[in-house]
């Protein structure tokens, strides 16, 4: 029987029957974090009713807030919720103890605060930055709920980062009690991520080796690959329990393949514009030939000792016809630059990329290696400069506190008792919101999650909870709801109804020991929670809203801006450190589009954002020729001149710009040929090779590069 055509049902309201293969057919793996969740969240609940807690909700809260799809990432958030519970109490109980009296003051402080944690939450990466989050809505939270009686601050207190500690603990002892082999589990996870980077990186090398040289052009996907990577792993090594620096080396192999990715475009735009004679192309066949089998070597797990020496080898032959391209170039008895003479120039710039190219490879290879097999005794350390988005952590602070003082002032009007519940579910939601990109996108699902959550706790205390009188009851009760929402966090697409809906679901259908939820209670804390979800969703769209537009602009606007004072800041920055952060931005840069309508726009943006990588490695280059005293002054002031434009183009001049960089090759390709020191010869050509690459890349890529050329049509 054909049943082909159920996949093209969509009697479903939000989409076709595919969209909900998480639910009727979830991975393992997602089953088995939704099993291990529940079971830390009935063990917390348990715990709270046995302690005779007067709200144990808050401690199975706690356990679906903390909960993550990796170990890892579980025990690292958990520290640093509890360290920022910890601070946000204290917080709490000193303005609650400062401003008893005074609203307004009152108001603002809370408003301030969770804005503040916002800030500090959306400009620090990584697990500590939740941490800010959490004293931010925890404050609110406790001082709010203290608000109509100030002389129950210490013990609201107590209580409240009892339920938070309690669920933290819960959570933890759970995902230790289940991490089988955590150890060997997060080694195989990491060598295999790190195997995908690296045979990724060099299919694209030898496709362009092939003759694909549109092919380092589209390394997008590698680089945000890398980049998704890279955020993992400081959780793979929460999981691996030891620290023998394995971690240090795969940041280190990852850093070598980007800037690999950079070489190859170096190497593509000479093998489009030069000449390529017979003994190159041999070389290129053999590399073609090299790749593969380096590739089928990792792939099957076999030692690639003998491809390290094969690699040395390659790099000898690219060195040793460069030597008889100057050989050539010394004995030519010409008194003028011709043709035959540039070519040879431009021989050895094209196998000079090579052998820079296969040095890399060398790198990224001898790194591997070290990640395999590890030393008992290693020292290496490798770390990533930090970078700052301060225009998205400035919007969050700025949204999180109008939002809170426009609640507060509603608040004062209305006189609802149930308002500092909103408030401080509307310091959650910001607080949660604000550690994504796109608040925004977040929040819908936020939001929509909240509607779930509402109806399905309304039939449940309708018709099941009245008949629980046992905690045994109250687990069956609530056992598919929550099994479905952690299905729901563990599939990206439906993270954000997921993560609201198990929140909030406990706080919905959960009172206490002697207590249950009652009809009026629970209208008043729909109310609290529609109003708290719902003005978040208000503040993100209208309060410094997320445009994909604006912030690729931004984003254009902040590389262009790092190239121009590329030639004068000092010190000189570090090739590869710079690359990285670069590589940062252009990954962010490449989340702002849509791929299935923006596949024209996605191309410009993306040749130009590798352009400005392009540029900026080859001025730190030159920089470096320029400090040495290699090169004669004559040709420094050449490079100096280059450099000035660069850092002094700002729209209008663009074109000079291209042909001051286009005069400085020909002077120095004249200036080369007259030189008669080997060495200043070499160090000219090099720059050569520089100017040229920072040619091209002015030359096409005008529409963005130029600053003031309006966006594409297309934007």
């Amino acid at each position: 029987m054909n049943l082909s055509w159920l996949r093209n049902i969509s009697f479903f309201p939000f989409g076709k029957i595919q969209s909900y293969q998480w639910l009727y057919a979830p991975r393992k793996e997602a089953i088995y974090f939704a099993l291990r969740t529940m079971f830390a969240s009935y063990l917390a609940l348990a715990i709270a009713l046995w302690m005779q807690l007067d709200s144990p909700k808050w401690a199975m809260m706690t356990v679906w807030v903390v909960a993550q799809t990796s170990p890892g990432e579980t025990i690292s958030k958990s520290k640093w919720r509890v360290m920022g519970t910890l601070v946000g109490v204290v917080v709490a109980v000193a303005i609650v103890a400062a401003f008893p009296q005074q609203p307004l003051i009152f108001d603002i402080c809370i408003a301030l605060w969770v804005g503040g944690c916002c800030f500090w939450g959306s400009l620090i990466r990584g697990s500590s930055a939740y941490s800010f989050v959490l004293a931010g809505y925890t404050c609110a939270l406790i001082a709010l709920s203290s608000s109509t009686n100030p002389n129950e601050v210490f013990m609201m207190a107590m209580a409240r980062g009892s339920y938070i500690i309690l669920g933290v603990l819960c959570q933890t002892f759970v995902e230790r009690l289940f991490a089988f082999n955590m150890n060997h589990n997060a080694r195989i996870s990491l060598h295999n991520n790190l195997l995908k980077a690296i045979t990724g990186s060099l299919t694209v090398i030898r496709n362009v080796i092939k003759g694909d040289y549109q092919a380092a052009f589209e390394v997008q996907n590698v680089f945000a690959a890398i980049s998704a990577f890279q955020n993992s792993i400081e959780f793979r090594k929460i999981e691996m329990l030891n620290d023998d620096h394995t971690t240090d080396h795969v940041h280190a192999t990852l850093f070598s393949i980007s800037v690999v990715l950079t070489r190859l475009i170096n190497l593509a735009v000479y093998m489009r514009h030069f000449q390529k004679e017979e003994t190159f192309r041999d070389i290129c066949v053999k590399i073609h030939v090299y790749l593969e089998n380096l590739i089928h070597a990792l792939e099957k797990n076999i030692d690639f000792n003998k491809h390290l020496d094969a690699l040395s080898k390659l790099r000898w032959e690219c060195r040793q016809i460069i030597v008889e391209c100057i050989y050539k170039d010394t004995n030519t008895a010409k008194n003028t630059l011709g043709f035959e003479d540039q070519t040879l120039l431009d021989q050895r710039i094209l196998y000079r990329s090579l052998s820079e190219l296969l040095g890399e490879i060398e790198v990224i290879l001898t790194e591997y290696h070290h990640v395999k097999t590890p030393k008992k005794k290693d020292n290496f350390r490798f770390n990533l400069p930090p970078i700052y988005n301060f225009k998205l952590a400035w919007g969050n602070a700025f949204r999180a506190v109008i939002s809170i003082l426009g609640a507060c002032f509603l608040w004062e009007i209305t006189a609802w008792n149930e308002f500092p519940a909103a408030i401080g579910l509307l310091a959650v939601a910001c607080g949660r919101l604000c550690l994504f990109e796109n608040g925004y996108k977040m929040c819908q699902g936020f939001f929509i999650g909240t509607l779930i959550t509402v109806t399905v706790t309304a039939i449940l205390n309708v018709t099941i909870m009245p008949l629980a009188n046992s905690i045994e009851m109250v687990y069956l009760a609530t056992f598919i709801p929550l099994f479905c929402g952690g299905l729901a966090i563990y599939n990206l697409p439906t993270r954000g109804i997921g993560m609201s809906f198990t929140v909030f679901f406990p706080f919905m259908i959960i009172l206490g020991n002697q207590q249950r939820m009652d009809e009026m209670f629970f209208l008043n804390s729909a109310l609290a929670v529609f109003f708290g979800v719902g003005l978040a969703a208000f503040a993100f769209r209208f309060i410094a809203p997320y445009s994909p537009q604006k912030v690729r602009k931004e984003i254009r606007k902040r590389m262009l801006r790092n190239v121009q004072t590329l030639p004068l800041v000092t010190p000189i920055p570090r090739p590869r450190r710079w690359l990285t952060s670069t590589m940062d931005w252009f990954i962010s840069l490449m989340r702002q589009f849509d791929s299935a309508t923006e596949t024209a726009l996605i191309k410009k943006y993306n040749h130009g954002a590798l352009a400005v990588m392009c540029i900026g490695i080859n001025i730190i280059e030159i920089r470096a020729m320029i400090d040495h005293d290699i090169l004669p002054e004559d040709i420094k002031n050449q490079l100096r001149v280059v450099m000035r434009r660069i850092s002094h183009f700002k729209g209008g001049r663009y074109g000079r710009t291209v042909l001051i960089a286009k005069s400085a090759i020909r002077r120095l390709r004249a200036r080369e040929k007259k030189e008669q020191n080997i060495a200043v010869r070499l160090e000219i050509s090099a720059a050569i090779a520089c100017l040229i690459l920072i040619y091209y890349a002015l030359e096409k890529n005008a529409s963005f590069l130029n600053p003031s050329y309006r966006l594409y049509k297309l934007d």
